[in-house]
């Protein structure tokens, strides 16, 4: 059988890496990047793309715009969504680390333990 080991330096290890995790994605997430040799050709992953694929009326160019769009809206929601459970496990960290007294009991339990503790689904 073995222990699940929660100690005081494993938590901060973790909350460390989490915290560098949101930080880097916040240094990441709206930020401008420019591309190309125009000075107006930028891209910012949480706003629609200025691309220049041919004149009005060019259905191919106006459909893979669309695309890259799809797409650059599903990247953007990953990115917040990742930074949003990223967060929350750097909290919940933040929590056992003020309570130690429940980190150090929970250090000592088995897996089978452990398990009475955690929350039940309904199905």
């Amino acid at each position: 059988m073995k222990n699940i080991v929660i100690n005081e330096s494993y938590l901060r290890k973790l909350h460390g890496i989490y915290t560098k995790q949101v930080d880097e994605i916040d240094l990441m997430y709206g930020k401008v990047y420019p591309y190309g040799s125009l000075p107006d050709s930028t891209v910012d992953i949480t706003k629609p793309f200025k691309l220049r694929l041919g004149g009005k009326g060019f259905t191919e160019a106006e459909e893979l715009t669309a695309e890259i769009d799809v797409v650059r809206v599903g990247v953007a929601g990953r990115f917040k969504g990742a930074r949003s459970e990223i967060n929350n496990l750097e909290h919940g960290i933040k929590f056992l680390l003020a309570d130690s007294d429940a980190t150090e009991q929970a250090s000592t339990l088995s897996a089978e333990q452990f398990e009475y503790f955690m929350p039940k689904t309904g199905g």
